[in-house]
Protein backbone atom coordinates (compact mmCIF):
# COMPACT_ATOMS: atom_id res chain seq x y z
CA UNK A 1 0.00 0.00 0.00
CA UNK A 2 0.81 3.43 -0.69
CA UNK A 3 0.89 6.60 1.53
CA UNK A 4 -1.63 7.82 -1.00
CA UNK A 5 -3.61 4.89 -0.36
CA UNK A 6 -3.07 4.74 3.18
CA UNK A 7 -4.43 8.41 3.56
CA UNK A 8 -6.93 8.17 0.89
CA UNK A 9 -8.52 5.01 3.57
CA UNK A 10 -7.82 7.03 6.47
CA UNK A 11 -10.44 9.85 5.21
CA UNK A 12 -12.44 7.71 4.12
CA UNK A 13 -13.05 6.03 7.40
CA UNK A 14 -12.72 9.08 9.35
CA UNK A 15 -15.79 10.72 6.94
CA UNK A 16 -17.95 7.62 7.69
CA UNK A 17 -17.20 7.50 11.65
CA UNK A 18 -18.21 11.20 11.45
CA UNK A 19 -21.26 10.83 9.15
CA UNK A 20 -22.52 7.94 11.56
CA UNK A 21 -22.14 10.31 14.54
CA UNK A 22 -23.36 13.55 13.29
CA UNK A 23 -25.97 11.45 11.13
CA UNK A 24 -29.93 11.19 12.37
CA UNK A 25 -30.65 8.45 14.63
CA UNK A 26 -30.44 5.43 13.51
CA UNK A 27 -27.68 6.21 11.15
CA UNK A 28 -25.10 4.87 13.79
CA UNK A 29 -23.96 6.42 17.29
CA UNK A 30 -25.11 9.42 17.95
CA UNK A 31 -23.48 11.84 20.49
CA UNK A 32 -25.97 14.27 22.31
CA UNK A 33 -24.90 16.76 24.84
CA UNK A 34 -28.07 16.80 27.83
CA UNK A 35 -25.74 19.71 29.46
CA UNK A 36 -27.82 23.18 28.81
CA UNK A 37 -27.10 24.54 25.76
CA UNK A 38 -26.16 28.06 24.87
CA UNK A 39 -29.05 29.15 23.21
CA UNK A 40 -31.45 27.53 25.87
CA UNK A 41 -32.29 29.20 29.02
CA UNK A 42 -32.52 26.96 32.12
CA UNK A 43 -35.60 29.52 33.85
CA UNK A 44 -37.51 29.34 30.85
CA UNK A 45 -36.97 25.34 30.08
CA UNK A 46 -37.77 24.90 34.39
CA UNK A 47 -41.00 26.92 33.78
CA UNK A 48 -41.85 25.05 31.15
CA UNK A 49 -41.54 21.70 33.01
CA UNK A 50 -43.29 23.18 35.77
CA UNK A 51 -46.60 23.83 33.98
CA UNK A 52 -47.02 20.81 31.89
CA UNK A 53 -46.10 19.29 35.19
CA UNK A 54 -49.19 21.11 36.89
CA UNK A 55 -51.45 20.97 33.92
CA UNK A 56 -51.04 17.01 34.11
CA UNK A 57 -51.41 16.68 37.45
CA UNK A 58 -54.80 19.32 37.65
CA UNK A 59 -55.86 16.74 34.72
CA UNK A 60 -55.37 13.49 37.06
CA UNK A 61 -57.16 15.32 39.77
CA UNK A 62 -59.96 16.36 37.83
CA UNK A 63 -60.74 12.75 36.90
CA UNK A 64 -60.30 11.99 40.65
CA UNK A 65 -56.44 10.61 40.28
CA UNK A 66 -53.86 11.20 42.59
CA UNK A 67 -51.28 13.23 41.67
CA UNK A 68 -47.66 12.08 39.88
CA UNK A 69 -44.47 13.11 41.89
CA UNK A 70 -42.06 14.63 39.67
CA UNK A 71 -38.80 13.02 40.22
CA UNK A 72 -35.40 14.34 39.49
CA UNK A 73 -33.80 11.54 38.42
CA UNK A 74 -36.72 10.50 35.95
CA UNK A 75 -36.29 14.19 35.09
CA UNK A 76 -32.62 13.63 33.84
CA UNK A 77 -33.08 10.30 31.59
CA UNK A 78 -36.11 12.42 30.12
CA UNK A 79 -33.40 15.08 29.18
CA UNK A 80 -31.33 13.03 27.48
CA UNK A 81 -34.22 12.39 25.05
CA UNK A 82 -35.73 15.87 24.96
CA UNK A 83 -31.58 17.23 23.92
CA UNK A 84 -31.32 14.12 21.10
CA UNK A 85 -34.20 15.11 19.77
CA UNK A 86 -33.90 18.94 19.99
CA UNK A 87 -30.08 18.32 18.37
CA UNK A 88 -31.09 16.77 15.54
CA UNK A 89 -31.92 13.37 16.68
CA UNK A 90 -35.31 11.78 15.21
CA UNK A 91 -38.51 12.73 16.92
CA UNK A 92 -39.74 8.91 18.17
CA UNK A 93 -39.88 6.73 21.06
CA UNK A 94 -36.89 5.02 19.87
CA UNK A 95 -34.76 3.94 22.40
CA UNK A 96 -37.57 3.44 25.18
CA UNK A 97 -36.22 0.51 26.17
CA UNK A 98 -32.64 2.23 27.26
CA UNK A 99 -34.69 4.91 28.82
CA UNK A 100 -36.85 2.48 31.02
CA UNK A 101 -33.60 0.77 31.78
CA UNK A 102 -31.82 3.78 32.78
CA UNK A 103 -34.70 4.16 35.05
CA UNK A 104 -34.67 0.27 36.50
CA UNK A 105 -30.69 1.17 37.93
CA UNK A 106 -32.07 3.48 40.38
CA UNK A 107 -35.99 2.68 40.61
CA UNK A 108 -37.15 -0.61 40.04
CA UNK A 109 -40.32 -0.77 38.56
CA UNK A 110 -43.40 -2.36 36.99
CA UNK A 111 -44.03 -0.58 34.11
CA UNK A 112 -42.52 2.46 32.37
CA UNK A 113 -44.68 4.75 29.97
CA UNK A 114 -43.98 7.80 27.67
CA UNK A 115 -44.80 10.56 26.01
CA UNK A 116 -43.11 13.36 23.39
CA UNK A 117 -44.34 16.82 21.65
CA UNK A 118 -42.57 19.09 19.88
CA UNK A 119 -43.76 22.79 18.64
CA UNK A 120 -42.43 26.08 17.52
CA UNK A 121 -43.73 29.50 17.84
CA UNK A 122 -46.45 28.96 20.31
CA UNK A 123 -47.30 31.53 23.15
CA UNK A 124 -47.24 28.64 25.48
CA UNK A 125 -45.59 25.59 24.50
CA UNK A 126 -46.38 23.89 27.65
CA UNK A 127 -49.92 24.17 26.91
CA UNK A 128 -49.17 23.08 23.23
CA UNK A 129 -47.97 19.91 24.89
CA UNK A 130 -50.56 19.13 27.02
CA UNK A 131 -53.19 19.59 24.68
CA UNK A 132 -51.59 17.37 22.23
CA UNK A 133 -51.09 14.77 24.65
CA UNK A 134 -55.12 15.34 25.33
CA UNK A 135 -55.97 14.76 22.25
CA UNK A 136 -53.69 11.20 21.73
CA UNK A 137 -55.52 7.95 22.99
CA UNK A 138 -52.08 6.89 23.73
CA UNK A 139 -50.83 9.86 25.49
CA UNK A 140 -53.54 10.38 27.31
CA UNK A 141 -54.07 6.87 28.86
CA UNK A 142 -51.07 7.54 29.72
CA UNK A 143 -51.24 10.49 32.03
CA UNK A 144 -54.82 9.08 33.24
CA UNK A 145 -53.33 5.68 33.93
CA UNK A 146 -54.31 5.50 37.94
CA UNK A 147 -51.35 3.04 38.20
CA UNK A 148 -48.67 5.64 37.68
CA UNK A 149 -46.92 7.35 40.83
CA UNK A 150 -44.04 8.87 39.86
CA UNK A 151 -42.96 10.90 36.86
CA UNK A 152 -39.87 13.10 35.08
CA UNK A 153 -40.50 15.75 32.78
CA UNK A 154 -38.18 17.49 30.49
CA UNK A 155 -37.61 20.36 27.89
CA UNK A 156 -34.82 21.04 25.40
CA UNK A 157 -34.84 23.80 22.96
CA UNK A 158 -33.04 23.38 19.40
CA UNK A 159 -31.41 26.40 17.98
CA UNK A 160 -34.01 27.41 15.58
CA UNK A 161 -36.57 27.52 18.70
CA UNK A 162 -38.43 24.20 18.58
CA UNK A 163 -38.93 23.03 21.85
CA UNK A 164 -39.07 18.98 22.78
CA UNK A 165 -40.90 17.57 25.49
CA UNK A 166 -40.45 14.31 27.06
CA UNK A 167 -42.64 12.93 30.02
CA UNK A 168 -42.07 9.54 31.65
CA UNK A 169 -44.48 7.89 33.67
CA UNK A 170 -43.07 5.27 36.21
CA UNK A 171 -45.30 3.00 38.66
CA UNK A 172 -42.41 1.68 40.95
CA UNK A 173 -42.33 -2.14 42.69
Amino acid sequence: MTLKSISVSLLCSLLLWADGCAGPAGGGLRMTDPVLQPHEDAAELEQLVRQAHDRVNAHRASLGLTQVTLDNRISRVARRHSASMAQGGAFSHRGFKQRATAIGRFMPYRTVAENLAYNYGNADPAARAFNSWLNSPKHRQAMEDPHFTHTGLAVAKSPSGRFYFTQLFVLPR
